[in-house]
């Protein structure tokens, strides 16, 4: 057998294991999986925040890092533009992106404003319409190639493992800020 090949009993094909047939149309296997964790994320973060003082979730521990508040207020703010940025390689052959940078482009104090229950309701529904989007894709759609300032290659995958590791790497943050002692910060 050939490297990263499989044999399926059940049809016809010998296929490369990287790749999933749906209707004999070739789409990387792992997008189902990468979908799938997605729409655990906004439970997973709303798990983890009601284990931990509500009276902490707003203090900003360190000048230099948002607080537990702010980093779960910006990843309901960020699916807005996730969601934006899907329907565009949807929409376009080849979609042109400009930066989000929300440490430069918005008041350092907007997240601390927001109503953090609003913005976790706001995110699990954006994250529901972002797993709607993504079951309108192709296989066309997911080889589009856009065009991004910050990356040497951009597509539909690359977005949506992108999507995966920024909710880790903020959950990630949320944990270290309740955790942590200020000193190892």
């Amino acid at each position: 057998m050939l490297p990263y090949t499989h044999f399926n009993i059940f049809s016809s094909y010998i296929y490369d294991i990287r790749f999933k047939y749906i209707n004999k149309v070739q789409i990387p296997a792992d997008i189902p999986l990468l979908i799938d964790s997605l729409s655990k994320t906004p439970m997973i973060l709303q798990s983890f925040l009601n284990d931990m003082d509500r009276a902490r979730l707003k203090t900003r521990r360190k000048a230099d890092k948002w607080s537990i508040h702010e980093n779960a207020c910006h990843l309901a703010q960020a699916e807005i533009m996730i969601n934006a940025r899907f329907l565009k390689f949807k929409s376009e052959p080849a979609p042109i992106f400009e930066p989000y940078l929300p440490g430069n482009t918005i008041d350092d104090n907007e997240l601390i404003r927001l109503d953090l229950y609003e913005q976790l309701n706001a995110f699990k529904k954006l994250r529901e319409d972002t797993k709607e989007i993504l079951s309108g894709f192709d296989a066309s759609t997911w080889q589009r190639e856009g065009s991004h300032p910050q990356y040497h290659t951009y597509n539909p995958r690359i977005l949506l493992r992108h999507t995966l590791m920024h909710d880790h790497f903020h959950m990630y943050r949320i944990e270290e800020l309740w955790l942590t002692k200020v000193e190892y910060l």
